[in-house]
């Protein structure tokens, strides 16, 4: 329970992360924590999330790594606000505020969040939020993310963070209806601060049946039109057909705090 630099796709979200839960309870069908943990414990199981938390760990390495001035991103093998989460994430919170650290939340769950807007305000422009927008109705979201909280939910927790000027974001990633996602970027135009845009990666052939490259013109579209800062993901830049992107919207690092 240290905090590392994260590699591959991961690092696309952000330079750093730190993980305490393993596991989540949000039963999302499209995770890919599932596959990858499961390499290497066939008995693995992701809805069972395992928090016995090593706070002195944690504090040990956000004091060696004080002053890094590098993003660190909670988290990526469970959301830190999922509903077995007993009050964890504040006092991890709490450690990398002492030392000075930035933060990026990324869960579906902001609602929950919001209790500890008190702390979360206290970090100054040291703190962003962000939260997976993935469909734009709720039978579709309790299908794909059972346990996850649903998309109206989401979002009005996200405005609420805005109005009270924390930094808000939001991944699309995945995409699996490509119009509902296009609906939700309308949606959180007006208070969102940038927005990270991705694809589906093999599930099911899905991916294989959406036009990527039309996805793109669109959401950009949007996002040019509605002035949000955008990053288009490598999975699926690699589909682009003529649409110019920066290369800021291309890099990485362009909108880590």
């Amino acid at each position: 329970m240290s905090i590392y630099e994260p590699t591959g796709r991961a690092r696309e979200y952000s330079p750093l992360a730190l993980n305490y839960f393993k596991g989540c309870d949000h039963g999302c069908l499209y995770c890919y924590v599932p596959n990858i943990l499961g390499r290497y414990d066939s008995k693995y199981n992701h809805s069972n999330v395992i928090n016995p938390v090593d706070f002195s760990k944690i504090e040990q390495s956000a004091k060696k790594m004080r002053g890094c001035e590098k993003q660190i991103l909670l988290s990526f093998t469970g959301d830190p606000y999922c509903n077995s989460e007993k009050g964890e994430t504040r006092k991890i919170l709490e450690i990398l505020n002492f030392y000075e650290h930035k933060v990026s939340v990324l869960t579906k769950n902001p609602k929950k969040a919001l209790r500890d807007l008190d702390l979360i305000k206290s970090f100054g422009n040291r703190f962003k939020i962000g939260s997976t927008l993935t469909f734009d109705n709720e039978k579709d979201s309790k299908e794909w993310e059972k346990g996850a909280s649903m998309p109206n939910q989401r979002l009005t927790a996200l405005k609420k963070f805005a109005e009270n000027n924390i930094i808000t974001w939001a991944s699309f990633e995945p995409v699996i209806i490509p119009k509902q996602s296009l609906n939700l970027l309308i949606e959180v135009s007006d208070f969102i601060d940038h927005v990270k845009i991705g694809k589906l990666n093999n599930y099911k052939g899905i991916d294989k049946q959406i036009d990527w490259s039309r996805f793109i013109f669109e959401s950009v579209k949007i996002c040019r039109e509605k002035n949000i800062k955008f990053y288009i993901k490598n999975d699926l830049v690699i589909h682009n057909k003529g649409v110019y992107l920066s290369g800021n919207e291309i890099n990485q690092d362009f909108l880590n705090l």
